[in-house]
């Protein structure tokens, strides 16, 4: 089974992107439209969101935001909105000892106007005003187990996107644990109770976070563990044995680069967590310009955590001189199947380009989340061939809710389509031609997806 450390770690980076927002400026949203107020700032607005278990209450610049489920409405976060609609947010998420220092920080979470919160890729969330606060059963801080397992499994019944995909019968799963939780409880009880329950739905973008634990329901996945197990030796491999000179590195060896011994452009794409679009764009620069007189490329996503999307479509704007779908995305908005309408997302042109013959992407069961809709993204491109195995399948954002208790819980509420409309959650997203690294190369100091990658380079060559 794929390791929590790695979860762990990337929260540092999920609690600054919550379901698509990040920490941009408002440049990056709506430029060049007239601006016109969010919110009359005389009066107290209250707005739910469609799908995404949100009530925002806005009294003229300060902003609370609260989750919402049928039995309940908890505070969530607290913040303040401008006149441009930017919204800003501070999450509060009790005292768990497994959350980083920046799960504190005040965070853009788009622009909102007229009912629409739009996000830096153009993805956007609608609210409708509403009178007063729906009546629910739950509104205080409350260590109640029962209080606590009713919000846990209506939060999951409301939002999670994909019970048919895992083919899970949630309301079965609330008959079978609703009796073993009671008042006498104990809160290790209710943890394994909610671990045992998550760990049904086999998502790679569930997670349960208690005051001193962290759980994960990534299914155990063989060839995930394989390239996890052997990952330094690998990457190793790859530099001392294939590259003409050791790899440059940028944003603290999130991207790492080169050439290999027959002068083609290697780019290693290890994790794309990083929420600042102008350290991406100057990393980005200076890589074009470092291999500028380059004209075949493999990229390795075999190793990409995940992250950012926009930091994909941005790495793919780098071959592409005109504007290209990436993908489609969705959230689901009421049953288990009804989601908003399909978001078309793009690929743009950077403004600093290479100029390509052939482009191999090399992907494999590591490649997770941002790294996946990132391959989805270059797939797109022209001369492009996707070779090595098939990716995780977890593609969703993840979205973050609280318990009473002031436990979290995160899960997939979103749908990711390529642009001919098929959906590879839980599938992963096959290569064009599948190379499957053995324990025999990696043990001779061999990597085949590398030596396939620059045969068919060769042969473009010619």
């Amino acid at each position: 089974m794929m390791k929590s450390r790695f979860w762990i770690a990337l929260l540092i980076f999920l609690f600054a992107s919550v379901s698509g927002a990040g920490a941009y400026t408002s440049s990056n949203v709506n430029q060049g439209k007239e601006e016109k107020p969010a919110v009359d700032g005389a009066k107290r607005q209250l707005w739910q969101s469609k799908g995404y278990g949100c009530i925002m209450e806005i009294n003229g610049k300060s902003v609370t935001m609260y989750n919402y489920t049928r039995d309940s409405l908890l505070l969530f976060a607290i913040g303040d909105l401008d006149e441009q609609g930017n919204l800003n947010l501070k999450f509060q998420l009790g005292d768990s000892k497994q959350l980083p220092e920046s799960a504190r920080e005040r965070i853009w979470m788009g622009r909102f106007q007229n009912g629409s919160l739009t996000d830096k890729m153009g993805y956007v969330k609608q609210f409708k005003q509403i009178k007063q606060f729906p009546a629910v059963k739950i509104k205080e801080i409350s260590k109640d187990p029962v209080a606590n397992f009713e919000v846990f499994w209506q939060t999951f019944e409301e939002n999670f996107s994909f019970f048919p995909v895992v083919k899970v019968d949630w309301k079965e799963v609330y008959k079978t644990y609703r009796p073993k939780v009671t008042a006498a409880t104990s809160e290790k009880e209710l943890e394994n109770i909610f671990k045992e329950m998550i760990g049904k739905l086999k998502d790679g973008h569930t997670n349960l976070i208690t005051n001193e634990n962290f759980f994960s329901a990534m299914p155990e996945m063989e060839r995930a563990e394989f390239y996890e197990t052997n990952l330094k030796a690998i990457q190793g491999t790859i530099e001392s044995n294939y590259m003409n000179g050791a790899l440059k590195s940028k944003l603290e060896g999130r991207i790492q680069y080169g050439r290999t011994k027959n002068g083609d452009a290697y780019i290693q794409l290890r994790e794309f967590d990083v929420s600042d679009e102008k350290l991406i764009d100057e990393a980005l620069a200076d890589m074009v310009q470092d291999l500028a007189d380059c004209r075949n490329f493999v990229i390795d996503m075999r190793f990409n955590r995940g992250g950012d999307d926009i930091f994909g479509l941005k790495v793919a704007g780098l071959f592409t001189g005109e504007k290209r779908l990436a993908y489609n995305k969705q959230g689901r908005i009421g049953g288990y199947d009804q989601f908003s309408e399909p978001t078309k997302i793009f690929i743009e042109p950077g403004a600093k380009r290479f100029t390509a013959n052939k482009i191999i992407v090399l992907s494999g069961p590591l490649t997770v989340s941002a790294g996946e809709t990132g391959t989805m993204a270059l797939k797109k491109l022209d001369k492009v061939t996707v070779i090595g195995e098939k990716t995780s399948g977890f593609f969703s954002d993840v979205l973050f809710k609280t318990l009473p208790n002031n436990w979290i819980i995160m899960l997939s509420n979103e749908r990711y389509t390529s642009p001919e409309g098929i959906n590879y959650e839980q599938l992963g997203l096959p290569p064009d031609e599948q190379i499957i690294l053995k324990q025999a190369d990696v043990d001779a100091h061999k990597d085949s997806v590398i030596i396939r990658a620059m045969e068919l380079l060769k042969v473009a060559s010619k």
